[in-house]
């Protein structure tokens, strides 16, 4: 959509995209014809006020929020205090959306956003910012959190825009497709789907089994926190091993293979509910991304589940998305570039 250009390296081009995620916020912006990232992990952790606490983390630049005699670390650092301390993560977004149960939701997420997104370029600089499709699994919609981020972000100075997190996956690698074929985001908090033609998105919806079930279902399993099984996850998981398994990885493997058998399930009975639905006769490309699709091996694991499931529509080729952390940010990136152009 947005035509590739040689530019001066130190040009930045206006248009921000922004994934708004249950794991992480991803900005990202084009500088001089190459995109720019900035990611902070969506989670924070609270430890006792103490001056010299306080003081330990200003010299480290760890950020927090001093609240109610309580210190509030956000971001990276947040998963190294749980996994010291033996305990959870706490999420400002649960389920892929502003958590109603995390009463300190508000300001971290706001303040997270602040950090990755920056200021506009100029006032009024489009922004494009991701949102989930509606729940098959969950009686709730994201109207509330929608109106919430354009909030913060209008705040900010920027024109904000939602884009449905699928549909940026499609913006973001399929292209060469005439952006047409199906984009799956595997998140920390949701699974969202998109099927599209030609950028016109023709089903969306979400599962709200992702990443974070998993580490739940595991932790249960092993005896472990969920944050550990996170770190491990992220670290050190390699799904192209079957043998010789340790009981986390064992619980890991088998819960990866029952989430894509879950969102496959779930994208077959929504096509048999939808019966009007318009159809693609031409095989497509269906792209993988979100952070949960990070672990080596996890191709070959949906490829496997695929062949086995009765899929109902003909598919020329699964892949990985060129940047699978950063697919969302990319594809709402290219967006705001396209508004950005209109003007």
């Amino acid at each position: 959509m947005a035509k590739k250009e040689a530019k001066s390296a130190s040009k930045v081009e206006k248009g921000k995209g922004l994934d708004v995620g249950t794991a992480f916020i991803v900005c990202a912006e084009r500088h001089g014809g190459r995109i720019a990232f900035r990611t902070q992990r969506d989670a924070f952790f609270d430890i006792e006020y103490s001056d010299f606490t306080k003081q330990m983390l200003i010299k480290s630049q760890v950020n927090y929020i001093e609240k109610d005699d309580r210190l509030y670390v956000v971001g990276n650092e947040a998963l190294e205090f749980a996994n010291i301390f033996h305990a959870e993560l706490r999420r400002p977004l649960k389920r892929g959306v502003i958590s109603p149960s995390e009463k300190e939701a508000l300001p971290m997420v706001e303040l997270i956003i602040r950090g990755v997104a920056g200021k506009p370029a100029y006032e009024g600089e489009t922004i494009y910012f991701s949102i989930p499709g509606p729940p098959l699994d969950a009686n709730y919609d994201s109207v509330y959190h929608e109106k919430i981020l354009e909030g913060m972000l209008t705040r900010l100075g920027y024109t904000a825009k939602p884009i449905n997190e699928g549909l940026a996956v499609v913006f973001s690698d399929l292209a060469k497709e005439g952006f047409t074929g199906l984009g799956l985001s595997f998140g920390s908090g949701m699974v969202n789907i998109c099927l599209a033609y030609m950028s016109v998105p023709i089903l969306t919806f979400c599962v709200t089994k992702a990443g974070d079930w998993i580490d739940q279902q595991v932790a249960a399993a092993v005896g472990e926190t969920a944050s550990r099984i996170c770190s491990i996850k992220e670290s050190s998981l390699d799904l192209t091993k079957r043998d010789g398994l340790s009981r986390t990885e064992a619980a890991l493997s088998i819960y990866h293979d029952n989430l894509i058998d879950y969102v496959l399930a779930h994208i077959v009975r929504e096509f048999e509910r939808n019966e009007n639905a318009p159809r693609i006769d031409k095989p497509i490309v269906i792209v993988l991304s979100g952070g949960s699709t990070m672990p080596k091996g996890f191709l070959q694991r949906f490829n496997d589940v695929l062949a086995r499931s009765t899929f109902p529509l003909a598919v020329k080729e699964v892949r990985l998305a060129s940047q699978p952390l950063y697919g969302v940010a990319k594809g709402a990136l290219i967006g705001a570039t396209a508004d950005e152009a209109k003007k």
